[in-house]
């Protein structure tokens, strides 16, 4: 008896068109971010044939007024970029900040595999937010490219410590 999985010709055309289809969009979100990634400073010094190798799954991910966008202690991979729109930040249930546009958010989760650190709520109307995962399975062949990104989310997160620790200061 053989251990080999026998598919019908119609299970296989269905699964090719469900790949087909999230192929095409996936293709299309990345190039409307290749389109806009210049002016996004996380994707500065990092060309687009680069970016295309070291980041996937990138939506364009619209929220109305009081939609959750991550909660505090998930595991999620994603990064966020606000493209218009802005969101609220709550560390348990104490609003810390606002996020605007241009704003990022989630890269200290997603580059060292923690649990959401708070939770993200938008603010207003709508917003449009931009999300990707960072593939680091192409090291090898785009170091150069994925250190540009690592240092340009360190910057980032560097600056909102900096933030944190003014506040800290201006509290005592």
């Amino acid at each position: 008896m053989s251990d080999t999985v026998e598919y019908l010709v119609e299970d296989i055309e269905k699964f090719l068109r469900i790949n087909e289809e999230e192929i095409e969009e996936q293709s299309k979100s990345l190039t409307k971010l290749l389109s806009v990634a210049d002016k996004i400073k996380i994707f500065k010094n990092i060309d687009s044939l680069d970016l295309r190798a070291i980041v996937y799954d990138v939506q364009f991910e619209r929220y109305q007024l009081k939609d959750y966008v991550v909660e505090q202690g998930q595991s999620k991979k994603e990064i966020y970029y606000i493209i218009d729109g802005e969101c609220q930040v709550f560390f348990n249930t104490t609003r810390i900040g606002t996020l605007r546009p241009g704003d990022v958010f989630g890269e200290a989760g997603a580059i060292f595999g923690t649990k959401r650190g708070a939770t993200v709520v938008c603010a207003t109307k709508k917003a449009t937010l931009l999300s990707f995962k960072i593939d680091e399975e192409n090291i090898d062949f785009c170091a150069p490219a994925l250190a540009a990104l690592y240092k340009n989310l360190a910057f980032e997160i560097n600056t909102k410590l900096d933030d944190l620790n003014n506040l800290a200061a201006t509290k005592k």
